[in-house]
């Protein structure tokens, strides 16, 4: 997927505990959560990656020129658990319990906006996945 139909994804309005608020793209597809931010320099705010129904997810970074953080969120918008992961790497992440919402963020960004383990962010997509 080239980043101009990357550019092309709806996007959701998410919430974050210190009260700041970004428009992340959504990858509610699979083919648009198999690309994700891989073969970009340039992660803008992040991504949403979403699906109808909590499960079990998992990440990789094949591919993925930039490091990054996920956050791994339930239903509720609580976030379950939070990774570092390295450009490039092949080692999967895996959310431990099940969750609907992964956001990525440049690593690191999420201590700015207030996400640990057990903060709630809020969701609002026009679909979901």
């Amino acid at each position: 997927m080239s980043s101009a139909a990357l550019a092309q994804l709806p996007e959701c309005r998410v919430d974050f505990p210190n009260g700041s608020t970004r428009s992340l793209p959504l990858a509610a597809t699979a083919e648009t959560r198999s690309v994700g931010l891989s073969g970009r320099d340039d992660i803008g705010p992040g991504m949403l990656f979403a699906w109808r129904d909590e499960g079990m997810r998992e990440l990789w970074m094949k591919d993925t020129r930039v490091a990054l953080s996920a956050a791994f969120i339930d239903a509720h918008g609580v976030v379950r658990k939070v990774v570092d992961m390295q450009p490039y790497s092949l080692e999967r992440h895996g959310s431990n319990e099940p969750v609907r919402y992964i956001i990525e963020v440049g690593t690191g960004g999420f201590g700015a906006l207030g996400v640990v383990v057990g903060s709630r962010v809020g969701i609002v997509c026009a679909d979901a996945g």
